[in-house]
């Protein structure tokens, strides 16, 4: 029998019920890649974070992917809080390269690459009819569509039909708009195929987000939130070709996976 920790962590909230739920699982060793599979599924939350070493890696309930901040920044929390490690930086060598979180009292510093983005409003038509909305500029990037909206207000209660964001040749679907103070923009994330219908708050697009809100606004510094149901508060800085994202996380349950 196979006996393994697990911590169930809401990332880029403070308060319970809220942010973005992952679990982070301590490996001493890989499981085969199927089990890892298995286990985010079985476990089925937005992301779950395996950890060997300083070697992490990510599954949605379907798939891998090679970027997830909520989980990254779950795990830092796990490492500094649960485990109480005494670093106040760590690193850690994933698909993406080396990604790194400072903590600083209650809130965490992901250390992200910007992700890029090109403004391609040839699939305007397409995607306001899959998502039947008004879209004022739509960006894209690798497995992600960015559409601008004029009113946060459709933003918040946008209600989406999973179906046909599922049709759409990417994977991702960003819908935002400039927020209401104090925060510079909102947004939402839809990716039906990868097995989250809608995340409630998302690092990696964040990592699209703030370089081109902060082109748009003129700013370095941003605060953002994402107005899923739960919700969640992500500050955003720009630095080089990196965007630092800082939020806070709380503990939720603790227990033992056993198979």
């Amino acid at each position: 029998m196979t006996v393994l920790p697990i911590y169930y962590v809401n990332a880029f909230s403070s308060q319970p019920f809220s942010g973005n739920p992952a679990a982070v699982v301590l490996l001493e060793e890989w499981l085969p890649d199927d089990t890892l599979i298995t286990l985010a599924n079985e476990i089925n939350l937005p992301e779950t974070a395996f950890l060997v070493g300083d070697h992490i890696r990510w599954f949605t309930p379907k798939i891998e992917v090679p970027l997830c901040g909520h989980a990254t920044l779950a795990t830092a929390f796990v490492l500094k809080t649960i485990k109480q490690s005494p670093d106040d930086l760590f690193k850690f060598q994933s698909l993406s390269g080396e990604l790194t979180v400072s903590s600083q009292g209650s809130l965490f510093t992901l250390n992200f690459p910007a992700i890029p983005a090109t403004l391609n409003n040839n699939i305007k038509s397409v995607l306001e009819e899959k998502l039947a909305l008004q879209i004022d500029e739509i960006w894209q990037a690798h497995d992600r569509y960015v559409c601008f909206l004029s009113d946060p207000e459709t933003v918040i209660n946008y209600q989406p039909d999973f179906s046909q964001i599922a049709q759409l040749p990417l994977p991702g679907v960003i819908i935002t708009a400039k927020g209401h103070s104090p925060f510079d923009f909102i947004s939402r994330f839809f990716a039906p195929v990868k097995g989250v219908n809608e995340d409630p708050v998302t690092g990696t697009s964040h990592c699209v987000l703030a370089p081109i809100w902060g082109n748009k606004l003129n700013k370095k510094q941003l605060q953002a939130r994402q107005v899923s149901k739960r919700g969640g508060n992500i500050d955003c800085a720009l630095k080089n070709n990196r965007v630092l994202l800082t939020g806070e996380a709380v503990l939720f349950l603790t227990g033992e996976i056993t198979f």
